[in-house]
């Protein structure tokens, strides 16, 4: 017997809160809860923080009739960070867990998560692996975890994971997090307070690692949908700046974060920022505002860009990328550039 069902079998298993912020989720939100209800672990409650929402999700919430889901409505939307604080305030329990309303969790989520946080009390928050979805929900990749780490589980600490995401950029998924009640709402209390919009979470994540261990359970567990609907599919067609930066530059700026990093991983984030140029220019590009992406790369060919290229796939790729841009606008391929900005953005730039 596992350590698992030891826990289990001893009657000892901590109830856990799984909160489930929704805003017209009546399409999926059915599927996501029979998801959390179908769960091994037996000792969880689930609260639904509704937002306002203008379609059925409350109808089909209702119609389950399951006496473990309490319905929260709010009166008036708050947007999605203000859901996300509600969620934290509603939690109960040594553990929260805040499911996305249109994902599917596996069986073994919420038991595999209790059995580590129980076995390292060092631990503040775990994460899983994910199997990305479409919106019929098939199947078409992995991401979730953490790069150039092995084995069953990778454990971070403050330094390490900063240093780990200024070199490939957000890893850790949402939708998989498992946190310490007590840290949700004695240390974290507001979610995206600082005005990070679509990256809160990523700031979230770092305010926990000041203090605690943040792992992540190298196993796939849970289904996490990737629509056209959803705003990760919109940021592609961005000409902005990713909120991503935003959290960076706020931790960058701070002397104590600073004192922890090295040369390298701020040139790191150099490269990183590279990147995120190159991909503004395709959106731009894409968008047939051909000046505009040509602002974006300028430095492309730089010793620091090659010597990223060398290093990395994702450097690689960006000055492969970069070239070719610079190429079609030089020749005044606007059109075949529009046509090649969506085929490069299928190329994996880890």
């Amino acid at each position: 017997m596992d350590s698992r069902s030891n826990m289990i079998a001893s009657g000892s298993s901590p109830l856990v809160s799984i909160c489930v912020p929704t805003y017209n989720a009546a399409n999926t939100v059915q599927e996501t809860l029979a998801s959390i209800l179908s769960q091994t672990y037996p000792n969880i409650t689930v609260n639904i923080s509704d937002n306002a929402s203008t379609d059925e999700t409350l109808k089909v919430v209702a119609s389950m009739k399951v006496t473990r889901i309490h319905v929260h409505p709010q009166a008036k939307n708050i947007g999605a960070e203000g859901n996300f604080t509600r969620c934290i305030q509603l939690a109960t329990g040594k553990y929260t867990a805040i499911f996305h309303a249109d994902d599917i969790y596996e069986p073994e989520i919420v038991a595999k998560q209790v059995a580590f946080l129980e076995a390292h009390p060092e631990v503040g928050a775990v994460f899983s692996e994910v199997i990305t979805i479409d919106e019929q929900g098939v199947p078409f990749g992995r991401i979730g975890c953490v790069p150039n780490e092995h084995g069953a589980v990778a454990c971070l600490g403050f330094r390490e994971l900063l240093q780990s995401m200024l070199l490939h950029h957000n890893f850790l998924i949402c939708a998989s997090a498992m946190v310490r009640t007590d840290i949700y709402q004695n240390e974290i209390k507001e979610w995206g307070g600082r005005g990070f919009r679509s990256s809160a979470d990523i700031d979230t994540w770092l305010r926990i690692a000041r203090n605690h261990m943040i792992a992540v359970l190298h196993e796939p567990l849970m289904r996490y949908r990737i629509s056209r609907a959803q705003f990760s599919h919109q940021n592609r067609q961005r000409t902005e700046r990713a909120d991503f930066f935003l959290v960076m530059d706020h931790y960058l700026a701070q002397p104590t974060v600073l004192s922890l990093l090295s040369a390298k991983d701020l040139r790191h984030y150099r490269w990183l920022e590279r990147h995120e140029h190159v991909s503004l220019a395709l959106n731009l590009l894409g968008l047939g505002r051909t000046a505009d992406a040509k602002m974006h790369l300028q430095g492309i060919l730089s010793w620091d860009a090659l010597y990223a290229a060398f290093k990395t796939r994702r450097g690689l790729v960006t000055v492969a990328s970069g070239i070719f841009l610079r190429i079609l606008i030089l020749l005044g391929l606007s059109k075949l550039g529009m046509k090649t900005a969506q085929l490069v953005k299928n190329i994996s730039w880890r």
